[in-house]
């Protein structure tokens, strides 16, 4: 029996030396790490939205431009009488910062182009002889873009008019540049050489090695341009699952030899003194904290410090009882205030914590149903949310302050917003016929728009991209404050590139109204789904009509012109025409046609704020809340609002 045992462990000792050597020696491999991978998205994403952006701002401009009845007269005159007009303040041609404006006429009998003003004077001419359309071109270091619109002559026309508008196609043409640096930073930063290219122009992102391996990374913004990036020299890859498996065989191995080779001795008990040699750790789990002490649990778990809380111990203790809690009872260290709402995972109070010389802070708790905390699952769930708001920090993001158990209840301690979910504002403002003042609607949305983009931006504490995805963007988990502070809330279903729990392949959780379509049929996300769920958000600030683009009117209607909504401008007149475009293309039914991300969305809507003079504040928005919350009655006129009455409370 030694024998066979001794022969077995050699056996099993040249098995794992055998992994261990494939796993030490095998052979590098090739291709940006996952920190370039993340900063080549990065940088395809940043420059896909700078460049939509600026050229739906650009747009804007030129079609607001080209239709001023001083430009349209200045195209009938000739150069000196154009330079008169601007000199003497008839035509108003003033460029803003870093901008190129020229107004020019194409002779149509000959077909020539002619400038009949550029400004600033000595600026480079980039109206591509009059021709329509949209240009993008790299000069130097710089995204050069330029929107030529046609100035159309508009009948009853004066007499003597008429003969020189069959003569002449009026222009105006609008040139912004991009830089490239903050794109390319992060590139370089993260060892990727190469280069940027638009059709046949070029600019180097650090030294390219000479007959380097390179691969193409185009951009969607723009026919023809794209990043070309040189492949990174190989590197090692070390196999870990089998050299863990290899040196646990080599263990296993040794153990069996040296019990075979004592002999006549009892194998077991051999092998159970060896084992016996290894200390061991208590199996008792340590008493967990009644619910009515002031110190609880919950710091073994805390996520404003870490940003990822440290697993949870089996369930153990008394539980919080939801019919016993009221006002004045204690969750923790936190007396109750009273309880604002209850939803299918979690009810959710206001509490709050006293400390020395009269100290206070109110904050919100969600308690999670204790039926659920023996699922898994939906612990994980639970738990994950809190994970994931914890490392946003934004002012637009309803902070996460702690995360824990409270006996056998698990817990969330979040920023308490004093005021209503957005939901309700406009439900209110809807009955009453009362439309949300277009400023207070665009700013809001921008806010909310900022929040995302930081949830879409948060890392590890490692610096490692967490991708995160809302996937529930609606009103009802938008909250606004009695201040103005717009703040998005409920990561609840919250999809991450690494977490704990995963959402089953297929599986389709949100709100489907306010879903885009392919979050919808349950395919994969990204953040381009929250771009099309903000923009939803953005038409019913906008119109006052709610969204209702479901599985079935997706079935019944087609993707063809999708979204089926009408066009905000026809629901309101009041509303700027450039809206209609933006919100629809946000919300088009192919990702690939929205906006890149929140950030390159909402830089669209600050342009037609700035165009329109529609700028607001904190101040603006407050007002238009207390407004609102006095239609809502006394309940709220009087008295801090419910927190959110989303069901993934």
């Amino acid at each position: 029996m030694g024998r066979s045992l001794a022969v077995a462990g050699a056996i099993v000792i040249i098995g794992g030396g055998a992994a261990i050597g494939y796993a030490v020696t095998r052979k590098a491999t090739a291709g940006m790490s996952p920190a370039q991978s993340a900063a080549m998205a990065s940088a395809i994403g940043q420059l896909d939205g700078d460049i939509k952006a600026k050229r739906a701002a650009i747009q804007a401009r030129a079609t607001t431009l080209s239709g001023l009845q001083a430009v349209r007269g200045a195209v009938l005159t000739d150069k000196r009488t154009a330079a008169d007009m601007l000199q003497g303040g008839e035509l108003q041609f003033s460029p803003q910062e870093g901008e190129i404006l020229q107004l020019g006429r194409i002779i149509k009998a000959t077909n020539a182009a002619e400038a009949l003003v550029l400004q600033p004077d000595g600026a480079m001419d980039k109206a591509h002889d009059g021709m329509a359309g949209s240009y993008v071109e790299l000069i130097g270091d710089q995204i050069v873009i330029t929107e030529v619109a046609k100035v159309v002559q508009v009948p009853p026309l004066p007499p003597g008019d008429e003969v020189k508008a069959a003569q002449y196609a009026g222009f105006l043409s609008v040139t912004e540049s991009l830089p490239l640096a903050p794109a390319i930073r992060p590139l370089l930063d993260a060892g990727i050489t190469g280069k940027f290219v638009i059709n046949d122009k070029e600019a180097a992102i650090g030294v390219m090695p000479v007959g380097a391996t390179t691969h193409e990374q185009p951009l969607t913004s723009q026919a023809g341009a794209k990043i070309v990036a040189t492949e990174p020299p190989p590197r090692a890859a070390l196999p870990v699952p089998i050299l863990v498996g290899g040196i646990g065989a080599a263990v296993i191995g040794l153990l069996l030899l040296v019990i075979g080779m004592m002999g006549k001795r009892d194998p077991a008990a051999s092998a159970t003194r060896l084992f016996n040699a290894l200390p061991t750790q208590p199996t008792t789990p340590p008493p967990s904290t009644g619910l009515g002490n002031a110190q609880t649990q919950l710091s073994q778990h805390n996520v404003a410090a870490s940003g990822t809380p440290s697993p949870v111990e089996p369930l153990s203790g008394p539980q919080i009882v939801p019919a016993n809690i009221g006002a004045g009872a204690m969750i923790g260290r936190w007396e109750v205030v009273r309880r604002l709402g209850s939803g299918g995972m979690a009810d959710v109070y206001l509490a709050q914590a006293k400390g020395d010389g009269g100290f206070e802070k109110l904050v919100a708790i969600k308690v999670m149903h204790s039926h659920l905390a023996r699922n898994q699952r939906a612990v994980d769930h639970f738990l994950d949310e809190a994970r994931l708001a914890a490392r946003i920090h934004h002012p637009n993001v309803v902070a996460i302050q702690d995360l824990g158990k409270i006996g056998d209840d698990y817990v969330i301690v979040m920023e308490y917003v004093e005021g209503v979910d957005l939901e309700r504002l406009l439900t209110a403002a809807r009955a009453g016929q009362r439309p949300v003042p277009l400023a207070v609607a665009l700013g809001i949305l921008c806010r909310i728009c900022d929040g995302l983009d930081a949830a879409h931006r948060a890392t590890s504490p490692d610096g490692t991209p967490l991708g995160i995805v809302h996937r529930d963007v609606k009103s009802a988990n938008v909250l606004v404050s009695r201040q103005g502070i717009v703040k998005v809330v409920d990561f609840g279903i919250a999809k991450a590139a690494k977490q704990v729990h995963y959402t089953v392949a297929g599986e389709t959780k949100g709100t489907p109204a306010m879903m885009a379509p392919e979050q919808r049929v349950g395919e994969q996300v990204d953040i381009r789904a929250d771009v099309y769920s903000a923009a939803a958000v953005g038409y019913e600030l906008v119109t006052g009509h709610g969204v209702n683009l479901d599985l079935a009117a997706l079935a019944h209607l087609g993707i063809e012109n999708w979204p089926h909504l009408p066009l905000p401008s026809s629901l309101r007149p009041s509303l700027p025409v450039e809206l209609d475009e933006i919100l629809l293309h946000a919300m088009a039914f192919e990702r690939d046609k929205r906006p890149a991300d929140c950030a390159a969305f909402e830089l669209l809507i600050e342009a037609v704020m700035k165009t329109h003079s529609l700028l607001t504040g904190d101040k603006d928005i407050a007002r238009w809340v207390e407004s609102e919350l006095r239609h809502l009655g006394p309940a709220y006129a009087g008295a801090a609002a419910s927190l959110s009455k989303s069901p993934a409370v």
